[in-house]
């Protein structure tokens, strides 16, 4: 009989909940909702799982970002219910900002004095949303383009093109061809948490692993990366307009 004891593994950009099982051999993964379910003997440790893992990481990162674009396009019941009517808060770059709802030319938005301004053609939820989740990557767009800029040379890698982009599962990723992707809401975090986010991608342009010369080369460029990750962890399911 298969065992209910489920353990976890942060993975880095994903956590993959380990099911014990009663199959010999080999280790089996299956994707659903954004989360990586690992079907594993009892026999086979952690660590090994992880070496595992970390040989599926492009393969896995493919079929989550997959999952992502699927998801972005289906509709979901917002756990926190927004209305976004004026007065409501929204957070950026670990403050606050204060939801401002005028009818305009729409989708324009702008920042004064702590409030965000959205003109829309008309208050529809759906279209303030549309117009902040526009904002919210614009603004992605040009700080980590301003972060990147200053942590490449002291990374020592700098990336051929960066883009931004809707994730359910991850804050960011890098690709061989030295593309660097962004999840937009990141931008929802301190400033401290986005620049852990921008130097991982960088040093992964260095180091196409998770081995210890690619962590020492993070914790050398972000030594409070790890204080960074841990806010992630505890509060990253709070980021988003959802």
């Amino acid at each position: 009989m298969a065992s209910t004891h489920l353990e976890t593994l942060d993975m880095d950009g994903y956590v993959a909940t380990i099911k014990r099982t009663s199959r010999k051999g080999s280790v089996g993964f299956r994707l659903s909702s954004g989360k990586v379910v690992i079907l594993a003997p009892k026999d086979i440790s952690a660590s090994q799982i992880s070496l595992i893992l970390e040989s599926k990481r492009h393969l896995i990162l493919d079929k989550l970002e997959a999952q992502d674009r699927v998801t972005s396009q289906t509709p979901v019941m917002s756990q926190v219910e927004r209305r976004y009517l004026c007065g409501e808060r929204f957070a950026y770059l670990g403050g606050e900002l204060v939801l401002k709802v005028n009818k305009g030319r729409a989708g324009a938005c702008f920042v004064d004095a702590k409030k965000i301004n959205v003109n829309v053609l008309n208050t529809k939820p759906d279209l303030v949303r549309h117009a902040l989740v526009i904002w919210y990557k614009q603004q992605a767009q040009k700080h980590i383009e301003q972060r990147i800029s200053y942590f490449a040379p002291i990374v020592g890698a700098w990336p051929k093109a960066i883009e931004i982009k809707t994730y359910k599962a991850r804050w960011g990723s890098c690709t061989s061809k030295g593309l660097v992707q962004f999840n937009w809401k990141i931008m929802m975090a301190p400033p401290t948490v986005v620049d852990s986010v921008v130097v991982h991608e960088l040093c992964h342009l260095l180091h196409m692993n998770h081995g210890p010369e690619f962590w020492g080369q993070v914790m050398r460029v972000c030594p409070a990366y790890q204080d960074a990750k841990q806010w992630l962890k505890n509060e990253g399911r709070n980021l988003g307009l959802d």
